[in-house]
């Protein structure tokens, strides 16, 4: 009797420390789970149809599980939004690019959600307020004279000078996105209605037509013309070819790469120093069209329909003379019409 005791306490001592060793096990596991960039955020990601988009998708929401050493989405609170949120602020990234890096974050989270993986999107607005935005308007607008100065920088009787000279011109005539810019090709050019038209790949993936002006057309055909023998002999021509190629160098040759958009940043910056203008971005020059356009009498619908803009409402961000203390209607303003 005394041995079948002792061999029933046994058996419960040995279910009890194989249930603590499955506790244990299940505690480690849950610890063991870690963010997946390629089974929880890649088909999210490669939902966009723009290489661009996906590349900055990518890049964002790495930053952010990184930040938080791969917890699992599941795992993700609302105060570690917020944690990053404040981190990115005090390293001191503007509250705009703050804000577009938590729409990433809160779009991928709301895609968890809707795939029933997570039950709550702890990067939501309601939950993470997005930090305030200045009041004045991001970047800047080049006067006519700037303009002038920064094209007067290239050398245009060499292959590079020609290129850099064509893209210059070409944003600041076209409206175009520095990466939209960047990946045109030669198949991009058409004849329409008759003139030179581009079709252009927009955000999102989608495509548009736009018109292209005679003198940047043949300012591009001289830069092709120049750049020919180069092209010749990498062996990057025909109608798939990059219009805005990358120069010759070891790592490249043969092959048909584009200028990057890092690359488009450092070119301009290299030809507004040297214009002695000051800092310009890229995507200052769409905001210079975009005021252009807008001081010569273009109405927000005709720039809208140049630049691809859903709403006017985008437009009239690009404005920077907008808020003009000297244009402003106040000033203006009277009643000494006697008549009235």
């Amino acid at each position: 009797m005394k041995i079948e005791r002792v061999g029933i306490g046994q058996k419960h001592r040995n279910k009890q420390q194989n249930m603590e060793r499955n506790l244990i096990k299940s505690e480690n596991d849950q610890q063991i789970v870690k963010f997946d960039y390629s089974q929880q955020a890649k088909p999210f990601v490669l939902k966009s149809l723009s290489e661009e988009t996906r590349r900055t998708y990518e890049t964002h929401i790495k930053e952010f599980f990184h930040f938080h050493n791969l917890k699992h989405p599941v795992n993700v609170t609302a105060t570690d939004v917020i944690r990053w949120r404040d981190s990115l602020l005090k390293k001191g990234s503007r509250p705009a690019t703050v804000t577009t890096k938590l729409s990433i974050v809160r779009s991928f989270f709301e895609y968890l959600r809707a795939s029933g993986i997570v039950e709550l999107n702890p990067a939501s607005t309601k939950l993470v307020p997005t930090p305030a935005l200045p009041e004045g308007l991001a970047g800047r607008a080049l006067t006519p004279k700037e303009v002038r100065y920064l094209l007067s920088g290239p050398d245009r009787e060499t292959a590079t000078g020609a290129r850099d000279y064509a893209l210059i011109l070409l944003m600041c005539r076209t409206f175009l996105r520095v990466s939209e810019a960047a990946n045109l090709r030669a198949s991009s050019f058409h004849w329409s209605q008759g003139r030179w038209t581009l079709k252009v790949k927009v955000k999102g993936g989608r495509e548009r037509t736009i018109p292209i002006p005679q003198d940047v057309k043949r300012t591009i055909d001289e830069y092709l013309r120049i750049d020919a023998s180069n092209r010749q002999m990498m062996k990057t021509g025909g109608s798939d070819a990059f219009i805005f190629q990358a120069d010759i160098n070891r790592r490249n040759f043969g092959e048909n790469k584009s200028l990057t958009t890092r690359h488009l940043w450092h070119l301009i910056k290299k030809w507004a120093d040297f214009a002695g203008i000051g800092k310009v971005t890229p995507h200052d020059l769409r905001r210079t069209a975009i005021t252009r356009a807008l001081d010569l009498g273009h109405t927000y619908r005709q720039v809208q329909n140049g630049t691809g803009h859903k709403h006017i409402q985008s437009v009239q961000r690009y404005d920077h003379h907008r808020l003009s203390l000297e244009d402003n209607s106040i000033n203006m303003l009277n009643y000494d019409d006697e008549n009235l």
